[in-house]
């Protein structure tokens, strides 16, 4: 007798036996149980997920002897022939070669016939959508008021094509892929039938080759007994199913985090030689990514992440200094190398783009906070150059407590004249005036976090200047009511400008004198900070050298 393949032998012959399709087979069994049997079922879902032996299940527990049940006997006549695929009472047929109008009228014909020796006449279509229109057409009518005796069952992996009036007219089942930890579970128990050993991380391998598909996982398991001699190892699965290794993975990830360009290249440039699929390596490093960015999250079931304990936490480390949003980023990376490769791009080409670019990937920052640095001297940016090879990245610091330090400047592009830092608790004199200018929008953040009201017309005053350890506003006509409304706050304006300096400091308010040369709202300083920042970083400089832009938008307030 010829070898009989592990899919084969190994098909499920009952309800219970279905994998991880218990909503279907459930409701299956209770309809029988009932006796609420359809005339017409539609099994759709990917392949390899139980379509058509869920069908075959059904025909046995209809025609079976001891039926209709939800649990056929399989030694009866009736499922005997129905499991061998010679009962004269279950026909399958194939819409792929059989497809015709034709084929449908044969089959018309045929179902005015009583069954033989079963219950039920039972027609299993296999790949229904590949049906012609017109085909679809002579079959509408017989199956919508088919005989008593026949039922249909169609199986399909395509449901978006059928036509809406087949649809409506049967009881629709959905399949899922089946999961991974599913998988491996059913490919250790039938190696453990053929006598074989198989390491636990092979059988997930092979659970993630499979892509849901329980056919294909025995396919494979078969292919890798063949190849091992009475253990079907790890190295054996990777080596056999043409999968990145999984250290290889975690090696390239730890270059690409630590920005090093020609480490990655150079990686890449190994793997290219060794004869690996290019393309799978894109799809085996986007499902790591996207497994650190579960991690990122916290996420640690090692079922769903389809690693072990010590993979999650090296996984953990690798990524500390990673942010999630980073991690969305380096996935956007990755599916445009998809959208290269279509477009005609060499794949080869195609993945070292793909590798550089994220390699090179700079540290995102929230807008928020580059608009909080624009708006805030006393905040400051620092772009950082790691390492011969690796890309630059942004980073922001914000001062703790306020404190009003001016903006740093790559060393580079830095201002001639750096301001001093002003230390709290200092007196503010009239020769302070400049310094003040400097640090006065720190203190509008400051009044901002405490009454957004107060903040909302102190900062459309002026500056005016400074005598002793009074902070004098100014007011025009325009914004008298303002400075009378803050008037009635002037109590609780000046704790927090002594809060904020960290001496005995008032705030009065004046006339404000025209075109005396202050910086209005004190923005002024925030304005010279802004196009400073713009002016001298790096990256802005040669976006705007790439576009033959310019930095224009400074005329008003920040």
């Amino acid at each position: 007798m010829s070898y009989l393949a592990l899919a084969r032998r190994y098909r499920p012959d009952d309800f219970t036996k279905i994998l991880a399709q218990n909503h279907i087979t459930r409701t299956l069994a209770n309809a029988i149980s009932s006796g609420r049997i359809s005339h017409a079922y539609l099994f759709c879902g990917p392949r390899g997920t139980g379509k058509t032996t869920t069908a075959r299940v059904l025909a046995k527990a209809l025609n079976c002897a001891k039926g209709p049940t939800s649990s056929p006997c399989g030694e009866c006549n009736n499922c005997q022939e129905i499991k061998s695929g010679v009962s004269p009472d279950v026909r399958e047929i194939d819409a792929a070669s059989n497809r015709g109008i034709d084929d449908i009228r044969e089959l018309r014909e045929n179902v005015r016939y009583a069954p033989v020796s079963g219950r039920y006449k039972i027609y299993i279509i296999d790949e229904v959508h590949r049906l012609t229109n017109e085909a679809f057409d002579a079959l509408l009518k017989t199956l919508e008021e088919p005989p008593d005796h026949v039922i249909f069952m169609f199986a399909t992996t395509e449901p978006h094509n059928l036509p809406a009036t087949i649809l409506s007219r049967t009881q629709r089942f959905d399949f899922k892929r089946v999961p991974v930890n599913a998988l491996a579970e059913t490919v250790t128990d039938v190696a453990a039938r053929e006598g074989l050993k198989i390491e636990p991380k092979a059988a997930i391998l092979i659970g993630r080759k499979a892509d849901g598909s329980l056919r294909d996982a025995l396919s494979l398991l078969d292919q890798l007994i063949s190849f091992s001699e009475g253990e079907v190892t790890m190295a054996a699965a990777t080596e056999i199913l043409g999968l990145v290794k999984t250290e290889f993975l975690f090696d390239l990830a730890s270059a690409i985090v630590k920005h090093d360009v020609p480490g990655v290249m150079d990686m890449f440039n190994v793997y290219f030689r060794e004869g690996s699929d290019v393309e799978q390596l894109a799809d085996e490093l986007l499902s790591f990514i996207s497994k650190l960015l579960m991690i990122k999250n916290n996420v640690r079931e090692t079922s769903l992440l389809e690693m072990d304990a010590k993979e999650i936490e090296k996984s953990a480390e690798l990524i500390a200094e990673v942010d999630t949003a980073d991690l969305l980023r380096m996935m956007n990376i990755l599916g445009e190398f998809n959208i290269n490769k279509k477009a005609g791009v060499d794949p080869v080409v195609a993945m070292e783009v793909a590798l550089a670019s994220l390699a090179g990937l700079d540290k995102s920052v929230e807008i928020g906070q580059i608009l909080a640095g624009l708006k805030n001297p006393g905040h400051s940016y620092t772009t950082q150059r790691p390492a011969t090879g690796t890309a630059s990245k942004l980073s922001y610091n914000r001062p703790s407590g306020y404190n009003p330090a001016p903006p740093q400047y790559p060393s580079s592009a830095a201002p001639a004249e750096q301001p001093s830092t002003r230390t709290a608790g200092a007196s503010i004199g009239p020769h302070d005036l400049a310094e003040i200018n400097k640090w006065w929008p720190n203190f509008l953040e400051f009044v901002k976090a405490k009454s957004m009201m107060q903040w909302s017309q102190l900062h459309q005053l002026s500056l005016e200047g400074a005598e002793g350890n009074t902070v004098t506003v100014g007011y025009t006509d325009e914004t008298l009511p303002l400075k009378n409304l803050l008037a009635q706050f002037k109590s609780s304006l000046d704790e927090h400008i002594t809060e904020f300096s960290g001496s005995k400091t008032s705030i009065s308010f004046v006339k404000a004198k025209m075109g005396n040369g202050k910086i209005n709202n004190g923005n002024g300083a925030a304005l010279d900070s802004a196009k400073a920042f713009l002016d001298n970083h790096p990256q802005i400089k040669q976006a705007i050298d790439d576009i033959d832009g310019s930095i224009s938008g400074f005329k008003g307030s920040v």
